[in-house]
């Protein structure tokens, strides 16, 4: 039999299909398949001998029939393509892989494109589907996950206190520092509050360690919902404190801490069976242009703390210079 050039064309056609590193179904609108590339039989283990000409939905019952009728109904109509990434949809053919990706059940990552295949008179004859494996990228994609995950693992090692989830002591004073320099340099007003339990020791000794962190993490939170979202709270060490007030000054540090005093003294911690009752001392010192560094405010806000426990306690001190 003599070959012709539409047999050499078609051959041609089919073997580019066949070796395209993606997978490619055309349907027609009643969803037989009308083209099924060697990828696909690849991957799905079914050949296109055995698909060309049949119901996609029959030999393929698991695909979901309705969503992807909704899918072709709008290609018909829109007569534009549509593509669905692997983030959205992880696959739509169960293919498996060989690659090495945990918690996914072995299936290959696809992204798929929607194409309308239009005939003279413009209007949707077939459908073509592409199928792009993106295992790979989901692999990496996971790892870049487990990467910041761990990363953001770290940070909360490095800077938070693993007991009441504030701030540590390293991080709010380079905190302090670092809004320190700031003030100096552009003229920025802040304060800073320090503050301790009273008589901590005493809860410690009266009702246990466990009911002594319980009353850390409570007055902890209470006082984290009492500030703004630039303020910053640390645990400076023990049952000891700071608070950095962004563009406050002295006078509204004072009425700010005083709140926080207020609202800690009216608290009731459970711990067990106890029911305890807290109070705190405050001192505050507002940042002054003659101020040396960071330290010498720490250490101004620690005399100011100090009178308020010498005066009787569970009150609010401002730093006054003697």
């Amino acid at each position: 039999m003599e070959t012709t050039t539409q047999d050499i064309g078609d051959y041609f056609s089919k073997s580019i299909l066949d070796s395209l590193s993606v997978g490619v179904v055309v349907l027609d609108l009643s969803y037989r398949v009308v083209v099924w590339n060697g990828f696909m039989s690849k991957h799905s283990g079914v050949g296109s001998e055995d698909v060309v000409g049949k119901d996609l939905f029959d030999i393929f019952p698991y695909l979901s029939r309705n969503w992807l009728e909704l899918k072709f109904q709008s290609l018909r109509i829109l007569k534009s393509y549509s593509f669905i990434s692997w983030k959205q949809r992880p696959y739509l053919f169960r293919f498996q892989h060989n690659r090495q990706i945990t918690g996914d059940g072995g299936y290959m990552y696809q992204d798929c494109t929607f194409i309308p295949i239009l005939d003279t008179d413009g209007r949707t004859a077939l459908i073509c589907m592409t199928i792009q494996d993106m295992t790979e990228a989901a692999q990496s994609q996971k790892i870049m996950d487990e990467v910041v995950d761990a990363n953001k693992a770290l940070q909360l090692l490095t800077n938070y206190d693993a007991l009441t989830s504030v701030y540590n002591r390293g991080y709010i004073e380079k905190h302090l520092e670092q809004e320190f320099n700031k003030s100096k340099r552009y003229g920025n007003v802040f304060s800073l509050i320090m503050f301790d339990l009273d008589h901590f020791k005493n809860v410690n000794d009266t009702y246990g360690h466990l009911a002594g962190d319980e009353v850390l993490k409570g007055v902890s939170k209470k006082v984290c919902g009492m500030l703004r979202n630039t303020d910053s709270l640390g645990r400076y060490g023990g049952e000891e404190f700071i608070i950095i007030s962004t563009e406050t000054n002295e006078a509204d540090a004072v009425l700010l801490a005083e709140r926080i005093r207020k609202a800690v003294g009216r608290m009731a911690i459970t711990s067990g069976n106890y029911h305890i009752n807290a109070t705190i001392s405050m001192g505050v010192a507002g940042f002054r242009t003659d101020l040396k560094d960071y330290l010498q405010m720490l250490h101004e806000a620690d005399i100011a703390l100090y009178n308020s426990k010498k005066q009787g306690r569970n009150r609010v001190t401002k730093y006054a210079p003697t």
